[in-house]
């Protein structure tokens, strides 16, 4: 399974405007719409590394961590680059693969069902990875090269010799798309300047709030492809014929996004307001297919920590903490070597900080908070690109507590407490979940199966959250619901159900904030025209959907949860 972006998250992949690398496809990417014909004359990929070939890495032995990941609420693959160190977290081991292989998900076939379900921690050091500071003139430039191609024979050493990976290529017809020219023609002009320096970079549209420009001048296809092309989920074939540079702006709007399929859209309609349609299709590709794996890697060295000493704290030169202005749009923003938490409240700063989404819960202070909303700017030493910073989800949430304790002089401690949280429940009839291929991947990923219909697509839909799971036991779909429930789960939740086996199903329900915004809305309706009563809201909360979908229940019972307790906080925070 990909875990689960916020919404947040997807927009600010796009508005820092480096495209995500192949591997690190959203787990909130939907299926692809229906698939146009094969296509026998796109151009297919080069060949990947065979099994039979060993990787070109450095002579000696394999120092590397590697263990399965503790329990995270929200998990995704995070890899980080510093100077001569590769850290990679919460990776499936189809993550792993995708990043040591270079290779869209989707071309990597067969393997056992844990494939994409059990998520392992990397750390490695690499010798000749050298990664260079941002560029203040242009935070949002990157690199031609991929900055992880060093990192990629190490892990092919890990796979092979950690995990006895092994498998071989076949070529296939594979989900992908293909870029061609519009039949009206080319809208994008030569570049005035074909020798210049190629260059995307994304602003805010002063004239249009919330709209953003990616402008690009002296850009060719090929190379635009190759930068942002990691924002579809498969493959993009160049078959446009185009050589030349351009110069050209996409105006895209990054609000509301809950899925990768609708950021997929975003760029599409923009890039066909420029003359460039992008269409998906079966690309022939060469398939890479998993022989077999092993489940639990080889045991770590003993002397592994002298080999790969623990990262040094994280520290910041300069941090500032002010309320938010009233139209001030809550996010969080890594940006040269700044880090800026907008619109904050201080229960989500110290939820982030001591990372409660983990299954641990604020204790009843909670109601006693501020409501204030604050925006955090912390400046890190300007040799650290903090796009690269906030990868490492520890390290930030660590830098942050320290600065909260010390602005608002915050004293707390741990304790175990029984406290209201969700189970999973059996429902009072048997349960309406299909039976699963015992032999398919395992995973719960956002979206509808593909090929069906987005319940949440529609305008008018009463629903704006949709997942489906395929081949998971009770157990499974238990540990994956915080992060499918997105803010409606906010624990760690027992499997209470006693159902065996595997199964496949699909959820799509109304989340609380939308119900509750729906129904204002027909009260405020009602109040106007003078009626005596509301008109009902469509919809269906997440545990009324489990009922009905599922034959499931979700409801909350008392379970005892770690708890964090706060002795002592100031209301406001010290001086800046």
């Amino acid at each position: 399974m990909k875990s689960i972006l916020t919404a947040a998250t997807l927009a600010f992949a796009a508005l820092i405007v480096v495209a995500p690398a192949p591997h690190a496809q959203s787990a909130a990417q939907s299926a692809t719409s229906a698939k146009a014909p094969a296509l026998s004359s796109a151009k297919t990929a080069a060949p990947t590394t065979n099994a039979a070939s060993a990787p070109t890495t450095p002579a000696g032995p394999l120092i590397a961590d590697v263990h399965a990941s503790p329990y995270r609420g929200l998990a995704y693959d995070r890899p980080n680059l510093r100077n001569q160190r590769f850290d990679l977290r919460d990776a499936t081991l189809l993550d792993i693969i995708a990043l040591a292989y270079d290779r869209d998900n989707t071309t990597i076939l067969g393997g056992p069902t844990w494939l994409e379900l059990d998520r392992y921690d990397i750390t490695t050091m690499v010798p000749s990875l050298k990664t260079s500071s941002p560029n203040p003139a242009n935070p949002a430039a990157i690199s031609q090269s991929n900055p992880f191609d060093p990192v990629r024979p190490i892990l092919q050493r890990i796979l092979a010799e950690r995990f006895q990976l092994t498998f071989h290529t076949q070529d296939k017809p594979l989900p992908g798309y293909v870029m061609t020219v519009a039949k009206s023609g080319l809208k994008m002009t030569e570049a005035k300047d074909p020798d210049a320096p190629p260059s995307c970079h994304g602003e805010q549209d002063k004239d249009h709030p919330g709209q953003t420009v990616l402008a690009c001048t002296s850009e060719t296809v090929t190379l635009f492809l190759k930068t942002f092309g990691g924002i579809y989920p498969h493959r993009v074939v160049d078959n446009t014929g185009l050589t030349k540079a351009y110069d050209f702006s996409l105006a895209m709007s990054f609000q509301n996004i809950r899925t990768r399929d609708q950021l997929v859209h975003i760029y599409t309609d923009a890039l066909a307001s420029v003359g460039l349609i992008v269409t998906p299709a079966d690309v022939p590709q060469p398939a890479m297919v998993i022989d077999a794996a092993d489940r639990i890697p080889t045991p770590n060295q003993p002397d592994l920590v002298k080999q790969i000493p623990p990262m040094p704290p994280l520290e910041f030169e300069v941090a500032t903490i002010k309320p938010a202005a009233d139209n001030e749009l809550q996010g969080i923003m890594p940006r040269g070597s700044q880090l800026t938490f907008s619109a904050q409240l201080l229960q989500e700063l110290i939820v982030r900080a001591w990372q409660l989404a983990t299954g641990a819960t604020l204790g009843p202070a909670v109601d006693a908070l501020p409501k204030q909303r604050y925006t955090v700017l912390v400046k890190l030493p300007p040799e650290i690109d903090a796009r690269m910073v906030w990868e490492d989800q520890d390290e930030v949430d660590s830098m942050l507590q320290k600065l909260l304790i010390d602005r608002f002089g915050i004293k707390y401690h741990w304790t175990d407490q029984t406290r209201p949280g969700y189970v999973l429940l059996p429902g009072s009839g048997p349960p309406k979940m299909k039976p699963a291929d015992p032999n398919s991947r395992s995973f719960c990923k956002t979206g509808p199966p593909p090929g069906e219909k987005d319940m949440t697509s529609a305008p008018d839909s009463p629903y704006d959250h949709e997942f489906y799971c395929q081949n998971v036991t009770m157990d499974q779909f238990a540990e994956l619901l915080q992060g499918v429930g997105w803010v409606e789960i906010k624990n760690r939740v027992p499997n209470r159900t006693g159902l065996a086996g595997a199964w496949d199903f699909t959820v799509y329900f109304t989340s609380g904030h939308k119900l509750r915004i729906d129904t204002a809305a027909a009260e405020a309706a009602a109040k106007q025209s003078g009626d005596s009563m509301a008109a009902p809201v469509n919809g269906l909360s997440m545990a009324d959907a489990f009922r009905k979908e599922l034959g499931l229940r979700l409801e909350q019972q008392p379970i005892t949860l770690p708890t964090l307790v706060l002795d002592h906080l100031n209301p406001t925070p010290t001086a800046n």
